[in-house]
């Protein structure tokens, strides 16, 4: 019996092609990226308005650094970040080290300021220009908890 059952061979049965509807991935894809596009033109307008800035076309590479962002809290609820180290004339380029700690002020001021743990992007997504989406959330969230905070002592 056990000779037999080594020499069954299983195979997965196959997806039918035709049963994929190109049109329906096609629509999905297009639609998740307009809303990631909605998400990075609101986190654009978000931080030009309230920072009188115009960010450059990347904006990712824009906020990389960190140093946007925290006077982004910064001018939400002053002193929130009581330290931002920012590029010189002489240094242009922050260091890693650097461009870190501003990233995790600016999370950490969030948490203070009440942005719940599941809208916060992490670290790299800011570091690695590799999550704009979820900076976006968090951003959001930032202006919407401060927003009915602010509502609520009026």
């Amino acid at each position: 019996m056990c000779f037999l059952h080594s020499s069954l061979v299983f195979m997965r049965p196959q997806r039918n092609l035709e049963a994929v509807d190109p049109q329906f991935t096609i629509r999905r894809k297009m639609e998740q990226m307009r809303e990631e596009k909605e998400l990075t033109d609101s986190l654009r307008e978000n931080i030009e308005i309230r920072l009188k800035v115009c960010l450059p076309e990347d904006l990712g590479s824009a906020l990389m650094d960190g140093v946007v962002l925290c006077h982004l809290v910064n001018q939400i609820r002053p002193r929130s970040v009581g330290s931002i180290h920012v590029p010189s004339p002489a240094v242009p380029k922050l260091s890693m080290a650097k461009c870190r700690r501003n990233v995790e002020n600016f999370l950490e001021a969030c948490r203070k300021m009440g942005v719940p743990e599941e809208k916060l992007c992490l670290p790299h997504h800011i570091l690695e220009e590799k999550g704009l989406v979820k900076v976006s959330i968090t951003v959001q969230a930032l202006v919407d908890v401060t927003t009915t905070k602010q509502a609520l002592f009026i």
